[in-house]
């Protein structure tokens, strides 16, 4: 089974790029009805004319303030920055009911890792669980988390954990400073699942420095296993970074690997998330995203809603996190 799932990878991804479209594009016709949802979390203003997200409704919390020990070469804590900072257990909950009385429906709580690769959760499962109490929608970015940790996050009664997935053991060592490889990054992804976890794996395209390197395997370890959501975001070259002049895939490049996720897992529930490039990039990724067959798009552009409609599809917008489309 792994050889040939393997082997029908690559024989999909190197399909001539018009046929593997057309053909990602039948497969979502037939497997899903023509909705696309379109995610516009508060991390972000966005106004598209028809739609304007409000910011309280979702929002992103760092257990670690600005700090992280990984200092990954992509990002170097800068993500971190527009984060609301919660560095004790009983703070992530008095952020949680300040929140909760301005509107805030859900919360995605992340953190700079430690230098195993993991977000440093386990002082804060009661935290969470009080979070949930409260009645608030609760998404846990975890790094490569542990069995105890996993179970921990499963009594907290968390809605989903977000996990990236890395194919490729240079790129984990180049970028994220870690000797992990795939074989580590699935075992996490098993670790939540057999905890009963909603998992939600995110692969970076691009991540080794702009190079798509390992993205087929990172596709391989989720549709191995029993997942039934991925989310695709793309390398986002940052100011302040070692990357902040890296060139990131070009569009037709993501929305091959998009193609590739859609006609491998035909009713996975694909995703194109925040994390892109802005300007033409965007736009053109978005197009490629929709020939691919994604059932949801963050943050779109105007022009992507159009032809979105234009396809035949209905859209609808939520304010919450695309993995909760």
């Amino acid at each position: 089974m792994p050889v040939e799932l393997r082997r029908q990878l690559a024989g999909i991804y190197h399909l001539p790029l018009k046929e593997l479209l057309a053909a990602a594009w039948r497969l979502r016709l037939k497997n899903f009805s023509p909705v696309l949802g379109l995610a516009t979390p508060g991390s972000k203003h966005y106004d598209s004319g028809d739609h304007r997200n409000d910011r309280r409704q979702f929002v992103t919390i760092s257990i670690t303030g600005q700090g992280c020990r990984l200092q990954c070469e992509h990002c170097r804590g800068e993500l971190l920055q527009s984060m609301y900072p919660a560095g004790t257990p009983a703070a992530l909950l008095q952020l949680g009911r300040r929140l909760k009385d301005d509107g805030c429906r859900g919360v995605l709580v992340s953190g700079g890792a430690d230098l195993n690769g993991r977000v440093p959760l386990t002082p804060y499962l009661e935290a969470l669980a009080g979070l949930k109490g409260l009645g608030l929608k609760v998404i846990v970015h975890t790094g490569l988390a542990g069995q105890a940790t996993a179970r921990g996050l499963k009594d907290a009664g968390v809605d989903q954990v977000l996990l990236d997935i890395i194919g490729d053991r240079e790129t984990a060592r180049r970028v994220y400073h870690l000797t992990m490889g795939p074989a580590e990054y699935g075992a996490a992804l098993e670790n939540f699942l057999a905890a009963g976890l909603k998992v939600v794996p995110h692969i970076v395209a691009g991540l080794n420095f702009g190079r798509l390197t390992g993205e087929l395997e990172a596709l391989y370890q989720v549709l191995s296993r029993d997942c039934r959501d991925l989310v695709l975001v793309v390398l986002t070259p940052l100011p302040g970074t070692p990357m902040a002049g890296v060139t990131p895939p070009a569009p037709a490049a993501v929305g091959r690997l998009l193609a590739t996720a859609r006609l491998a897992g035909p009713r996975l529930n694909l995703l194109l998330g925040c994390a892109r490039p802005a300007g033409w990039h965007r736009l053109r990724t978005e197009f490629y995203a929709l020939r691919a067959g994604v059932n949801g798009i963050a943050y779109p552009h105007e022009a992507t809603l159009s032809r979105a409609r234009r396809l035949g599809l209905q859209t609808f917008f939520s304010d919450l996190c695309c993995s909760l489309l």
